[in-house]
Protein backbone atom coordinates (compact mmCIF):
# COMPACT_ATOMS: atom_id res chain seq x y z
CA UNK A 1 0.00 0.00 0.00
CA UNK A 2 1.44 3.36 -1.05
CA UNK A 3 0.87 6.48 1.07
CA UNK A 4 1.12 9.98 -0.32
CA UNK A 5 -0.36 13.48 -0.18
CA UNK A 6 -2.58 14.43 -3.10
CA UNK A 7 -2.31 18.13 -4.06
CA UNK A 8 -5.68 18.08 -5.86
CA UNK A 9 -7.45 16.79 -2.76
CA UNK A 10 -5.77 19.47 -0.67
CA UNK A 11 -7.05 22.14 -3.04
CA UNK A 12 -10.54 20.65 -2.99
CA UNK A 13 -10.40 20.66 0.80
CA UNK A 14 -9.57 24.37 0.78
CA UNK A 15 -12.49 25.12 -1.49
CA UNK A 16 -14.82 23.12 0.69
CA UNK A 17 -13.75 24.62 4.01
CA UNK A 18 -13.20 28.21 2.88
CA UNK A 19 -10.23 30.55 2.60
CA UNK A 20 -9.37 30.33 6.28
CA UNK A 21 -8.35 26.67 6.07
CA UNK A 22 -4.86 25.36 5.42
CA UNK A 23 -3.63 21.79 5.36
CA UNK A 24 -0.93 21.11 7.97
CA UNK A 25 0.40 17.57 7.49
CA UNK A 26 1.96 17.24 10.95
CA UNK A 27 -1.23 18.23 12.78
CA UNK A 28 -2.67 14.78 11.99
CA UNK A 29 -0.60 13.56 14.96
CA UNK A 30 -1.26 13.95 18.68
CA UNK A 31 -3.26 17.06 19.54
CA UNK A 32 -2.07 18.92 16.45
CA UNK A 33 0.51 21.67 16.05
CA UNK A 34 1.34 23.39 19.33
CA UNK A 35 1.12 27.19 19.27
CA UNK A 36 4.49 27.80 20.91
CA UNK A 37 4.97 31.31 19.53
CA UNK A 38 3.73 34.57 20.99
CA UNK A 39 1.23 36.43 18.82
CA UNK A 40 1.89 39.68 20.70
CA UNK A 41 4.41 42.39 19.76
CA UNK A 42 7.15 39.99 20.92
CA UNK A 43 6.47 37.86 17.85
CA UNK A 44 8.63 40.43 16.04
CA UNK A 45 11.71 39.80 18.20
CA UNK A 46 11.79 36.03 17.78
CA UNK A 47 9.15 35.34 20.46
CA UNK A 48 11.56 36.25 23.27
CA UNK A 49 9.33 37.06 26.25
CA UNK A 50 10.71 35.54 29.45
CA UNK A 51 12.73 38.58 30.61
CA UNK A 52 10.92 41.43 28.80
CA UNK A 53 9.41 44.23 30.91
CA UNK A 54 7.58 47.04 29.12
CA UNK A 55 5.25 49.79 30.27
CA UNK A 56 3.84 50.12 26.76
CA UNK A 57 2.75 46.47 26.29
CA UNK A 58 1.50 43.45 28.21
CA UNK A 59 3.90 40.50 28.08
CA UNK A 60 1.96 37.19 28.17
CA UNK A 61 5.13 35.07 28.33
CA UNK A 62 5.93 35.70 32.00
CA UNK A 63 3.25 36.65 34.56
CA UNK A 64 5.91 38.44 36.63
CA UNK A 65 6.11 41.09 33.87
CA UNK A 66 2.64 42.38 34.83
CA UNK A 67 4.26 44.61 37.45
CA UNK A 68 5.93 46.67 34.68
CA UNK A 69 2.56 48.06 33.49
CA UNK A 70 1.61 51.60 34.55
CA UNK A 71 -0.77 51.92 37.49
CA UNK A 72 -4.49 51.96 36.56
CA UNK A 73 -3.94 51.79 32.80
CA UNK A 74 -5.91 48.99 31.14
CA UNK A 75 -4.41 47.19 28.12
CA UNK A 76 -6.87 45.43 25.79
CA UNK A 77 -5.05 43.54 23.05
CA UNK A 78 -6.26 41.65 19.96
CA UNK A 79 -4.03 39.90 17.44
CA UNK A 80 -4.66 38.24 14.07
CA UNK A 81 -2.45 35.80 12.20
CA UNK A 82 -2.15 34.89 8.52
CA UNK A 83 -0.02 32.21 6.97
CA UNK A 84 1.01 30.85 3.57
CA UNK A 85 3.03 27.68 3.07
CA UNK A 86 4.75 25.59 0.43
CA UNK A 87 4.97 21.83 1.16
CA UNK A 88 7.67 19.70 -0.46
CA UNK A 89 7.09 15.93 -0.49
CA UNK A 90 10.08 13.75 0.51
CA UNK A 91 9.73 10.98 -2.07
CA UNK A 92 8.76 12.88 -5.23
CA UNK A 93 9.90 16.43 -4.55
CA UNK A 94 6.46 17.70 -5.59
CA UNK A 95 5.54 21.12 -4.22
CA UNK A 96 2.10 22.28 -3.15
CA UNK A 97 1.14 25.88 -2.32
CA UNK A 98 -1.41 26.40 0.45
CA UNK A 99 -2.51 29.81 1.71
CA UNK A 100 -4.47 31.11 4.66
CA UNK A 101 -6.31 34.32 5.42
CA UNK A 102 -6.18 36.23 8.69
CA UNK A 103 -7.64 34.42 11.70
CA UNK A 104 -8.11 35.55 15.29
CA UNK A 105 -5.33 34.18 17.51
CA UNK A 106 -5.40 35.98 20.83
CA UNK A 107 -7.36 38.39 23.03
CA UNK A 108 -6.15 39.69 26.41
CA UNK A 109 -7.02 42.26 29.04
CA UNK A 110 -4.33 43.39 31.50
CA UNK A 111 -4.06 46.14 34.10
CA UNK A 112 -2.32 47.02 37.34
CA UNK A 113 -4.69 47.14 40.32
CA UNK A 114 -2.19 48.87 42.63
CA UNK A 115 1.45 49.92 42.65
CA UNK A 116 2.66 46.37 43.36
CA UNK A 117 0.13 44.08 41.64
CA UNK A 118 -1.04 43.49 38.10
CA UNK A 119 -3.58 41.03 36.71
CA UNK A 120 -4.52 39.75 33.26
CA UNK A 121 -6.89 37.35 31.54
CA UNK A 122 -7.29 36.14 28.00
CA UNK A 123 -7.88 33.36 25.51
CA UNK A 124 -5.55 31.91 22.88
CA UNK A 125 -5.01 28.60 21.06
CA UNK A 126 -2.89 25.91 22.69
CA UNK A 127 -2.87 23.64 19.62
CA UNK A 128 -4.51 23.51 16.19
CA UNK A 129 -5.27 20.68 13.77
CA UNK A 130 -6.08 21.12 10.10
CA UNK A 131 -5.08 18.54 7.51
CA UNK A 132 -6.23 16.49 4.56
CA UNK A 133 -4.54 13.17 3.85
CA UNK A 134 -5.28 10.53 1.21
CA UNK A 135 -4.01 7.07 0.37
CA UNK A 136 -4.95 4.34 -2.11
CA UNK A 137 -5.50 0.81 -0.84
CA UNK A 138 -6.52 -2.54 -2.30
CA UNK A 139 -9.01 -5.03 -0.91
CA UNK A 140 -7.67 -8.40 0.24
CA UNK A 141 -7.84 -10.18 -3.15
CA UNK A 142 -6.19 -7.23 -4.92
CA UNK A 143 -8.83 -7.04 -7.65
CA UNK A 144 -10.31 -3.70 -6.61
CA UNK A 145 -9.05 -0.56 -4.89
CA UNK A 146 -10.54 2.23 -2.84
CA UNK A 147 -9.46 5.67 -1.66
CA UNK A 148 -9.13 6.54 2.01
CA UNK A 149 -9.39 10.28 2.75
CA UNK A 150 -8.71 11.59 6.25
CA UNK A 151 -9.66 15.19 7.05
CA UNK A 152 -9.16 16.83 10.44
CA UNK A 153 -9.80 20.14 12.16
CA UNK A 154 -10.18 21.73 15.59
CA UNK A 155 -7.72 22.14 18.42
CA UNK A 156 -7.22 22.89 22.10
CA UNK A 157 -7.99 26.38 23.46
CA UNK A 158 -6.44 28.05 26.48
CA UNK A 159 -8.26 30.46 28.79
CA UNK A 160 -5.96 31.94 31.42
CA UNK A 161 -5.90 34.26 34.42
CA UNK A 162 -2.59 35.74 35.57
CA UNK A 163 -1.36 37.80 38.52
CA UNK A 164 2.03 39.36 39.22
CA UNK A 165 3.38 41.19 42.25
CA UNK A 166 6.53 43.16 43.03
CA UNK A 167 8.68 41.72 45.80
CA UNK A 168 10.98 44.68 46.48
CA UNK A 169 12.64 47.06 44.00
CA UNK A 170 14.32 44.40 41.87
CA UNK A 171 12.15 41.26 41.94
CA UNK A 172 8.69 40.37 40.69
CA UNK A 173 6.83 37.07 40.90
CA UNK A 174 3.77 35.90 39.05
CA UNK A 175 1.47 32.96 38.44
CA UNK A 176 -0.87 32.04 35.60
CA UNK A 177 -3.67 29.46 35.83
CA UNK A 178 -5.11 28.08 32.57
CA UNK A 179 -8.11 26.00 31.59
CA UNK A 180 -7.49 23.91 28.48
CA UNK A 181 -10.47 22.74 26.46
CA UNK A 182 -11.39 21.84 22.91
CA UNK A 183 -12.18 19.14 20.39
CA UNK A 184 -10.29 17.41 17.61
CA UNK A 185 -12.50 16.35 14.71
CA UNK A 186 -11.38 13.62 12.29
CA UNK A 187 -13.48 12.39 9.36
CA UNK A 188 -12.26 9.32 7.47
CA UNK A 189 -13.94 8.53 4.15
CA UNK A 190 -13.64 5.14 2.40
CA UNK A 191 -14.69 5.70 -1.20
CA UNK A 192 -14.87 3.58 -4.35
CA UNK A 193 -17.15 4.23 -7.29
CA UNK A 194 -16.55 0.71 -8.66
CA UNK A 195 -17.55 -0.90 -5.35
CA UNK A 196 -20.37 1.61 -4.69
CA UNK A 197 -18.69 2.31 -1.36
CA UNK A 198 -19.05 5.58 0.52
CA UNK A 199 -18.48 5.02 4.23
CA UNK A 200 -17.53 7.81 6.63
CA UNK A 201 -16.14 7.44 10.13
CA UNK A 202 -16.52 10.59 12.25
CA UNK A 203 -14.27 10.80 15.32
CA UNK A 204 -14.56 13.63 17.84
CA UNK A 205 -12.05 13.83 20.69
CA UNK A 206 -13.11 16.32 23.38
CA UNK A 207 -10.41 17.20 25.93
CA UNK A 208 -10.13 19.31 29.07
CA UNK A 209 -7.25 19.97 31.44
CA UNK A 210 -5.49 22.47 33.66
CA UNK A 211 -2.14 24.21 33.60
CA UNK A 212 -0.20 26.29 36.13
CA UNK A 213 2.69 28.56 35.17
CA UNK A 214 4.93 30.44 37.58
CA UNK A 215 7.42 33.15 36.77
CA UNK A 216 10.14 35.32 38.32
CA UNK A 217 12.00 38.38 37.09
CA UNK A 218 15.06 40.10 38.55
CA UNK A 219 15.72 43.54 37.07
CA UNK A 220 17.40 46.90 37.36
CA UNK A 221 15.19 49.41 39.16
CA UNK A 222 13.11 51.51 36.74
CA UNK A 223 14.03 54.86 38.31
CA UNK A 224 17.79 54.38 38.01
CA UNK A 225 19.92 56.70 35.85
CA UNK A 226 22.05 53.85 34.46
CA UNK A 227 22.45 53.70 30.71
CA UNK A 228 22.10 49.91 30.66
CA UNK A 229 19.21 48.17 32.42
CA UNK A 230 19.12 44.40 32.77
CA UNK A 231 16.42 41.82 33.39
CA UNK A 232 16.62 38.08 34.02
CA UNK A 233 13.50 35.93 33.88
CA UNK A 234 12.53 32.31 34.48
CA UNK A 235 9.25 30.39 34.15
CA UNK A 236 8.10 26.89 34.99
CA UNK A 237 4.91 25.09 33.90
CA UNK A 238 3.04 22.11 35.38
CA UNK A 239 -0.24 20.60 34.17
CA UNK A 240 -2.83 17.91 34.73
CA UNK A 241 -2.58 16.55 31.21
CA UNK A 242 -5.63 16.30 28.98
CA UNK A 243 -8.56 14.01 29.73
CA UNK A 244 -11.62 13.49 27.64
CA UNK A 245 -14.00 11.40 25.61
CA UNK A 246 -13.93 9.99 22.07
CA UNK A 247 -17.16 9.68 20.10
CA UNK A 248 -17.01 7.64 16.88
CA UNK A 249 -19.88 7.48 14.41
CA UNK A 250 -20.01 5.34 11.26
CA UNK A 251 -22.17 6.56 8.38
CA UNK A 252 -23.03 5.06 5.01
CA UNK A 253 -24.45 7.44 2.43
CA UNK A 254 -25.03 9.96 5.27
CA UNK A 255 -27.04 7.46 7.35
CA UNK A 256 -25.67 6.74 10.84
CA UNK A 257 -24.99 3.03 11.39
CA UNK A 258 -22.99 2.72 14.62
CA UNK A 259 -22.04 5.15 17.39
CA UNK A 260 -19.33 4.30 19.92
CA UNK A 261 -18.27 6.32 22.99
CA UNK A 262 -14.89 5.80 24.63
CA UNK A 263 -14.32 7.42 28.02
CA UNK A 264 -11.07 8.02 29.92
CA UNK A 265 -9.15 9.36 26.93
CA UNK A 266 -5.83 10.83 28.06
CA UNK A 267 -2.98 12.79 26.49
CA UNK A 268 0.05 13.67 28.61
CA UNK A 269 1.40 17.24 28.47
CA UNK A 270 4.96 18.31 29.33
CA UNK A 271 6.68 19.91 32.29
CA UNK A 272 8.32 23.06 30.91
CA UNK A 273 10.97 25.59 31.93
CA UNK A 274 12.34 28.72 30.25
CA UNK A 275 15.07 31.21 31.06
CA UNK A 276 15.58 34.60 29.43
CA UNK A 277 17.75 37.70 29.52
CA UNK A 278 17.12 41.26 28.33
CA UNK A 279 19.35 44.33 28.28
CA UNK A 280 18.09 47.85 27.44
CA UNK A 281 20.30 50.80 26.53
CA UNK A 282 19.00 54.30 27.37
CA UNK A 283 15.41 52.97 27.44
CA UNK A 284 15.51 52.60 23.64
CA UNK A 285 17.60 49.67 22.35
CA UNK A 286 16.70 46.25 23.79
CA UNK A 287 18.56 42.97 23.26
CA UNK A 288 16.83 39.74 24.30
CA UNK A 289 17.43 35.98 24.37
CA UNK A 290 15.39 32.96 25.53
CA UNK A 291 15.95 29.23 25.97
CA UNK A 292 13.28 26.69 26.82
CA UNK A 293 12.88 22.97 27.48
CA UNK A 294 9.71 20.85 27.45
CA UNK A 295 9.91 17.38 28.95
CA UNK A 296 7.42 15.24 27.02
CA UNK A 297 7.05 11.66 28.19
CA UNK A 298 7.01 8.96 25.53
CA UNK A 299 3.56 8.22 24.14
CA UNK A 300 2.84 6.57 20.82
CA UNK A 301 1.05 8.65 18.17
CA UNK A 302 -1.35 7.51 15.45
CA UNK A 303 1.29 6.92 12.75
CA UNK A 304 3.98 4.28 12.31
CA UNK A 305 7.14 4.98 14.35
CA UNK A 306 5.79 8.33 15.60
CA UNK A 307 5.79 9.38 19.25
CA UNK A 308 6.23 12.32 21.64
CA UNK A 309 9.69 13.26 22.92
CA UNK A 310 11.44 16.14 24.77
CA UNK A 311 11.63 19.43 22.86
CA UNK A 312 13.88 22.49 23.11
CA UNK A 313 13.73 26.01 21.70
CA UNK A 314 16.03 29.05 21.57
CA UNK A 315 15.39 32.58 20.34
CA UNK A 316 16.98 36.01 20.27
CA UNK A 317 15.92 39.47 19.17
CA UNK A 318 16.63 43.18 19.03
CA UNK A 319 14.22 46.11 19.30
CA UNK A 320 14.62 49.86 19.00
CA UNK A 321 11.89 52.13 20.40
CA UNK A 322 11.55 55.86 19.85
CA UNK A 323 10.19 57.50 22.97
CA UNK A 324 9.31 61.08 23.85
CA UNK A 325 9.26 62.78 27.22
CA UNK A 326 5.92 64.06 28.49
CA UNK A 327 4.60 65.22 31.83
CA UNK A 328 3.67 61.56 32.44
CA UNK A 329 7.17 60.27 31.68
CA UNK A 330 8.51 58.45 28.61
CA UNK A 331 5.89 57.52 26.00
CA UNK A 332 6.65 55.03 23.22
CA UNK A 333 5.77 56.35 19.76
CA UNK A 334 7.42 53.93 17.31
CA UNK A 335 9.36 50.68 17.58
CA UNK A 336 11.07 48.34 15.11
CA UNK A 337 12.59 44.93 15.75
CA UNK A 338 13.79 41.62 14.38
CA UNK A 339 14.57 38.17 15.78
CA UNK A 340 15.46 34.54 15.15
CA UNK A 341 13.75 31.43 16.52
CA UNK A 342 14.60 27.71 16.44
CA UNK A 343 12.74 24.82 18.04
CA UNK A 344 12.09 21.09 17.91
CA UNK A 345 8.55 19.79 17.72
CA UNK A 346 7.20 17.52 20.45
CA UNK A 347 6.61 14.93 17.72
CA UNK A 348 8.98 12.43 16.18
CA UNK A 349 7.94 11.19 12.73
CA UNK A 350 9.62 8.03 11.43
CA UNK A 351 11.92 8.47 14.40
CA UNK A 352 13.10 11.86 13.05
CA UNK A 353 13.08 15.22 14.83
CA UNK A 354 10.96 17.96 13.22
CA UNK A 355 12.94 21.21 13.44
CA UNK A 356 11.43 24.66 12.91
CA UNK A 357 13.79 27.57 12.15
CA UNK A 358 12.63 31.12 11.36
CA UNK A 359 13.55 34.80 11.19
CA UNK A 360 11.07 37.59 11.96
CA UNK A 361 10.86 41.37 11.72
CA UNK A 362 8.27 44.10 12.14
CA UNK A 363 7.31 47.41 13.68
CA UNK A 364 4.63 49.25 15.62
CA UNK A 365 3.49 52.77 16.39
CA UNK A 366 0.99 54.75 18.47
CA UNK A 367 -1.26 56.99 16.34
CA UNK A 368 -3.02 58.17 19.51
CA UNK A 369 -2.26 58.08 23.21
CA UNK A 370 -4.88 55.35 23.73
CA UNK A 371 -4.04 53.22 20.70
CA UNK A 372 -1.06 51.15 19.51
CA UNK A 373 -0.75 49.12 16.32
CA UNK A 374 1.89 46.55 15.42
CA UNK A 375 2.64 44.06 12.65
CA UNK A 376 5.29 41.50 11.86
CA UNK A 377 6.41 38.91 9.32
CA UNK A 378 8.10 35.57 9.96
CA UNK A 379 9.88 33.47 7.32
CA UNK A 380 10.58 29.89 8.33
CA UNK A 381 11.20 26.27 7.43
CA UNK A 382 9.85 23.19 9.19
CA UNK A 383 10.96 19.61 8.48
CA UNK A 384 13.51 18.23 6.01
CA UNK A 385 12.90 16.07 2.93
CA UNK A 386 16.37 14.51 3.28
CA UNK A 387 15.12 12.95 6.53
CA UNK A 388 12.17 11.40 4.73
CA UNK A 389 9.60 13.87 6.11
CA UNK A 390 7.64 16.71 4.54
CA UNK A 391 9.30 20.14 4.42
CA UNK A 392 7.15 23.19 4.98
CA UNK A 393 8.44 26.61 3.89
CA UNK A 394 6.14 29.22 5.39
CA UNK A 395 5.49 32.92 5.62
CA UNK A 396 3.57 33.97 8.71
CA UNK A 397 2.38 37.47 9.48
CA UNK A 398 0.51 39.09 12.36
CA UNK A 399 -1.39 42.27 12.99
CA UNK A 400 -2.23 43.49 16.48
CA UNK A 401 -4.08 46.35 18.09
CA UNK A 402 -3.76 47.52 21.69
CA UNK A 403 -6.27 49.89 23.28
CA UNK A 404 -5.18 51.61 26.49
CA UNK A 405 -7.26 53.71 28.82
CA UNK A 406 -7.42 54.75 32.45
CA UNK A 407 -9.99 53.19 34.73
CA UNK A 408 -13.29 55.06 34.69
CA UNK A 409 -13.43 57.59 37.53
CA UNK A 410 -9.65 57.67 38.08
CA UNK A 411 -8.35 59.47 34.99
CA UNK A 412 -7.04 62.48 36.89
CA UNK A 413 -4.67 60.10 38.73
CA UNK A 414 -3.63 57.99 35.77
CA UNK A 415 -1.00 57.88 33.07
CA UNK A 416 -1.25 57.01 29.39
CA UNK A 417 1.31 54.93 27.52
Amino acid sequence: MKKYYIPLLIILGLQKAGAQTVTSPYSILGIGDLETKSFSRYFITGNTTTARRDEAAYNPGNPAALTALPFKTMHFDLSLRGRSSVFTMPSTGDRTDISKDFTFKRGTLAFKVNQQTGIAMGIQPYSTANYLYAENASISDGSDAYTKITEGSGGINQFFFSAGRSVGKHVSAGISASWLFGALQRNTTYYSEELSMNIVKEDRDFYTGGQLKGGLQYYTAANTSRKWKHSLGITGTLNTGLKGQLTSTYLENSVALVKDVTDDRQFALPVQATIGYAATYKDKLTLTADAGYAHWKYQALNYKNSYTAPAVRISAGMEYASKIKTMNGLVEKVFVGWGVHAEESYMRVNGQKIRDVSVSFGAGFSPARTLSLYGGVELGKKGETRLGIIKESYTQFIFGITVKDIWIGTKKFGRYY
